[in-house]
């Protein structure tokens, strides 16, 4: 059995005999090697919506996990493998991250990393540019034992409570800020006043001596009087404009119509102007050709009675 003062020392003479960058390199990749295959110890982030509360524990034994390998995202499974503080707990794994930081993607089935060209609205990526895409590594959405950090959510609580997680309640910092949210969370109706119902929110000047004062978000979506008026407003000017778009829209026919006919019109008159021209040029000739014509004409007639 090899001693472990003799593993340090041939660590210690297989680097220290390479130049600084190789040696350098080869040291990082030699602590990743031992932390990836030494460390089977697995993270879960358990988030619990109803109190607002998340924890981060720390799972060795590997027996612990069985029940969460090989499990789709989105999956509910009983936590009554983790411990007996957990048991009658339901959790829905919510994603992940594997060794090398890459997150789990819903719908990549999958155990591996896969190369996916992502865009605007996918997950796992953020554009810096409108209409950017770009090729992301990404993680499978199948878990297995190559996983660092996996997150879970509390679906249905048991009996016992855990510290840190379902004994203690945050309230929520921001209120409702949409009308119809408003109503839906005060159970109001549509002649209900929401400006009286807004979630104020105190704070707390820097300074000394001053006095704390309350904010209150904008609503949106109030429907209001003036509101109510520049709706109305804009559906006359958008009737206004469909009617003007029509008459524009007549009057242009009209004068392509007009235009038309005036074109006919003209070619009618210079056609007959042409016609007119060409049988007065046959019928008076101002050089006297024509007169000629008709006098060898007569003689010949003259010619053909006497014979």
């Amino acid at each position: 059995m090899i001693h472990a003062s003799n593993i340090i020392i041939m660590i210690y003479t297989f680097f220290f005999n390479m130049n600084e960058g190789q040696r350098r390199n080869d040291i990082v990749y030699f602590f990743f090697f031992l932390r990836f295959f030494f460390c089977n110890c697995m993270k879960l982030n358990i988030a619990n919506p109803a109190t607002g509360c998340q924890k981060l524990i720390e799972v060795t034994d590997e027996h612990r996990l069985s029940d969460f390998m090989d499990k789709r995202m989105s999956t509910v499974v009983a936590g009554d493998r983790l411990g007996d503080e957990f048991k009658g707990y339901l959790f829905r794994i919510s994603g992940g991250n594997d060794k090398q930081g890459f997150p789990m993607k819903q719908g990549v089935l999958t155990q591996n990393r896969v190369r996916l060209l992502l865009s605007q609205g996918d997950s796992c990526y953020r554009p810096r540019r409108d209409g950017e895409r770009k090729r992301k590594s990404v993680r499978g959405c199948v878990t297995s034992p190559d996983l660092s950090v996996m997150s879970l959510v509390i679906v249905k609580q048991g009996p016992q409570d855990i510290p840190g997680l379902t004994d203690n309640s945050i309230p929520n910092r921001l209120g409702p800020k949409r009308a119809n949210h408003i109503r839906k969370f005060f159970n109001l109706g549509k002649a209900d006043d929401v400006r009286k119902y807004v979630i104020r929110r105190t704070v707390y000047p820097k300074k000394e001596g001053e006095k704390p004062y309350t904010k209150a978000p904008k609503i949106q979506r109030l429907i209001t009087p003036r509101r109510l008026q520049r709706k109305r407003r804009m559906q006359a000017l958008k009737k206004q404009r469909v009617e003007k778009s029509k008459q524009e829209e007549a009057d242009y026919l009209a004068l392509i119509h007009k235009r038309l006919a005036e074109k006919k019109l003209k070619h009618r008159q210079d056609v007959k102007r042409r016609h007119s021209s060409s049988t007065l040029q046959v019928s008076q000739k101002p050089d006297g050709t024509n007169q000629i014509a008709v006098s060898e004409l007569l003689e010949k007639d003259s010619k053909k009675g006497r014979a």
